[in-house]
Formats: C-alpha cells, structure tokens, sequence
C-alpha cells in the first residue's frame, strides 16, 4: 500500500511495506532486504459462503530501487458441503523504482507478475503464463497526506484480452508509527466490471515489523461480496 513508510532512525532506509490495501506503493526493499509479507483474510460471499485466504509475498532488494518477488495465496473455501484446502499457484514478480518524484512529478515505478503454471491445486491453478503490468505512482501532498494511484493489465492464463486495472487512494500519517488508508480500486474487462473500496491502518511495533487491519468490499454487492483482513510486514534481515 503507497504511503506505508516510517523513518526509524536516521541512519536506516526507511520501512516500506505493500500491505495492506489492493493498490502498491512504488517504494522498493533496500538493497539486501528480505522481506515476509503476510496476511489472512476472511470473505463473505453471499452466493459461495466463507472464505479464508492467507497471502504470502516476499520481496528481495537486489540493488536499491530494484527488488524480486514471490508471493502465493493459499486459502480454505467452502464449497458448501465442507471446507477444502486449496493453493492458487506461485508468483514471480519485480518492482523497479524508476523517478522518485519531484515537486508535483510523482514517484514512479513498474511492478511485473507472472503467476506460474501448474504450482496451485486442480481448480484454481493457471492454464497458462499469466503475466500482469502496472505502472505505480505516488505525489507526496503535506508531510503526513499522500496520494497513489496504480493502472495496470492483468491475464488470467486462460483469456486472451487482459483485465485492466486502475486504483486511486489517500493515506495519512496519525503519528510516526501509525498510518491509515483508503482507496478505491476498480477491475475492467469483457466478462464485466468490478468496483471495489477499501481502508484500513498500519502500525509499525518494532523497526522491522508493521501490522495492519483492513476491509473492503464490493460497491456494486455490498451484502454479498466483502472482507476484512489482518496482516504482518516483517523485515528478516539487516
């Protein structure tokens, strides 16, 4: 999530963590940094039931301003005779931080996925290569506001017109360690648009550790297509 950094001390890189929230943030890793990025979440789904998700992603700073990626979801779902295990495949992926920004010019980076086949469970696993691009932006408004807005392409592995993708938010700094969020993020394609809201707060306990709480939910299906979430950004080195 953009706008998601603590200065810790002076002499530190700053803490930067994607979570919570749909958009991404164009900050990268330092050079060197491993880091464990994880959440679970509960969804409501008025047609399927309950779902669980936990999302994994770790990020690796080869050079500053250049990271690799590597996320997974794995899940329980109900499919309304019992609660099934499942895995939706790896993903590798890179950001590259490419203008940090200045005045009104916004920090810019491009993020990369490509979700791999045949690593998830039967069901859920891509047919195959589904790439996805984005271009991620950030204009700092006040020492404490900050605005981020992503668009971006997705395939499934399966069609082969992509999903558009376009995200705009606002986050605030309550104190040094404390942020919150909240953003709209909306999904085009030919199958039928999705327009999606969320927000949320992140709270750095520690220099190398951020937790946040979020929700979202579906503007078009509010009562059927919902979640709230809990995570952890945790910085294994350094």
């Amino acid at each position: 999530m953009f706008g998601a950094l603590f200065a810790a001390e002076a002499q530190e890189a700053e803490f930067t963590a994607d979570r919570p929230g749909a958009s991404t943030g164009p900050a990268t890793v330092a050079a060197g940094v491993v880091q464990w990025e994880q959440g679970v979440q509960y969804d409501g789904d008025g047609a399927k039931g309950m779902f669980t998700f936990s999302n994994t992603l770790f990020r690796f700073g080869v050079t500053d301003g250049f990271e690799l990626r590597l996320g997974g979801d794995a899940f329980i779902y109900n499919d309304g005779e019992a609660w099934r295990p499942a895995f939706s495949g790896l993903t590798l992926g890179t950001k590259i931080n490419i203008f940090e920004g200045r005045g009104a010019i916004p920090e810019v980076a491009v993020m990369a996925n490509l979700a791999i086949p045949a690593t998830g469970n039967e069901g859920f696993v891509v047919e195959h290569l589904a790439p996805s691009l984005y271009l991620l932006f950030e204009n700092p408004l006040t020492d404490r506001w900050s605005l981020g807005y992503n668009v971006g392409v997705e395939w499934d592995g399966t069609l082969p017109a992509p999903t558009a993708f376009v995200a705009l938010g606002a986050s605030y700094a309550i104190t040094d360690n404390l942020g919150c969020f909240v953003e709209s993020y909306n999904y085009f394609s030919r199958m039928g648009n999705a327009y999606m809201a969320d927000a949320g707060f992140s709270l750095q306990v520690a220099r190398k550790v951020q937790l946040d709480l979020a929700a979202n939910i579906d503007l078009c299906h509010p009562a059927q297509a919902w979640a709230v979430s809990f995570g952890v950004a945790w910085q294994l080195n350094k």
